[in-house]
Formats: structure tokens, sequence, C-alpha cells
């Protein structure tokens, strides 16, 4: 049982004890969770959700700033490296297999050793082959957003990031990246909530 002081970094262990937490069906075990919810937000579900889907992460300048600082360890490799490769797309929601899309939700999945420079990411085609890789090295993570029904007809727009390693050893290499990137990550999901907010009007009194 982990206690409340690693919760507070998002860490949980197995996930086992993560009460109040609805894991997703695509990584029923996580060992890091994160959440951030959206304010108020008077639209139809479907709409909220295809304005994530229609999102481009990089066009916030603060988190391109961010993503491209996170980026610079693997371009630097392969500036001073003996056999440069070329750079890979920017980082963004192109990077991650859709995992599920409904008027309520959408649920994107990445694999990789994400403590490496380059993320090391996984090719992985479709929900099945996710839920189906079997790597000891590779840790998965899903990244959902839902719409939360609120009073009145009034919705917010709830994202989560689930991580799960599966043994010891990639979470002890995960762990420090975790806690390395973790406030940069949460302000970037604060950021594109608040943009997803911005699209539509606020709310009536």
């Amino acid at each position: 049982m982990f206690g409340t002081f690693w919760k507070t970094l998002g860490i949980f262990g197995d996930g086992t004890d993560a009460h109040g937490i609805s894991p997703s069906p695509f990584l029923p075990r996580f060992n890091f969770y994160e959440v951030h919810q959206s304010g108020a937000i008077d639209a139809q579900p479907d709409a909220i959700i295809a304005a994530v889907c229609a999102l481009d992460m990089r066009a916030d300048r603060v988190a391109d700033a961010l993503l491209t600082l996170r980026e610079l360890p693997a371009k630097l490799i392969r500036t001073i490296g003996n056999r440069p490769q070329p750079a890979p797309a920017p980082f963004g929601f192109d990077t991650f297999t859709l995992l599920r899309r409904t008027d309520h939700e959408v649920s994107l999945g990445l694999a990789g050793r994400f403590w490496r420079p380059d993320l090391d990411a996984c090719l992985v085609a479709d929900a099945p082959a996710f839920m189906a890789l079997d790597d000891p090295r590779v840790a998965r993570l899903v990244l959902r957003f839902q719409v939360i029904e609120q009073a009145e007809g009034v919705r917010t727009l709830c994202t989560e990031t689930f991580v799960f390693c599966p043994n010891t050893r990639t979470r002890w290499l995960f762990t420090p990246y975790w806690l390395a990137i973790r406030l940069a990550s949460g302000w970037i999901r604060r950021r594109t909530l608040a943009s997803i907010q911005r699209q539509f009007p606020a709310p009536i009194p």
C-alpha cells in the first residue's frame, strides 16, 4: 500500500489501492496517475470531444516551448552522433494511438521507454495491439479525455493520464522521469483544457 505522500506525487504502486479512480479499460492496472479538469463548458459532449481531437497541441506557445525542450536531448544526440538519423515528427496527439472515441470520451495510447532522450516510442496499430503489448522494457500510457455532466446541463472536460510499468526495473527508471516532467506535464494539460474551453461560449450564470 502506498501512502498519501506518494499519491500526491501521482505514484500509486500497482494501482489496486487507487480508491475513487476509475481506471481505463485499456490499462486496468497503473502505477502513475495525473488528473486535471476544466471549468464549466456550455456545449454538447460530442462537440467538446471533436474539439479535443482537432486540437493542435503545438499551437500553444508554452506547450510548444516545453515540448521542444523535451525533444532537445534527442536532437543533440542526432547532431553529434556518428550516424545522424532523420528527425522524428514533432510530438503531439498524432504520436499517440487512438484507442477509443465516443460522444463523451477519447482515449489515446502510447508505449515506449519514455525516460530515454528519444522516448523510444513503439509503433502500435490499434487498441487490441496496445492491450496485447507485452514487453518488460516498455511502459504503457493512456491519455483519457472525458466529458463530465454537471448540474443544469453544464459540462466539464477531465483529462487523466495513466502509466503502467510492467516490472520493478521499469518503474525505477520511469519514476525520476515522472517526477521531473510532472509540473510541465500538468501545465500543458491545464493549458490544453483552457484552450478547448475558450472555443465555446461561457455558460450563462
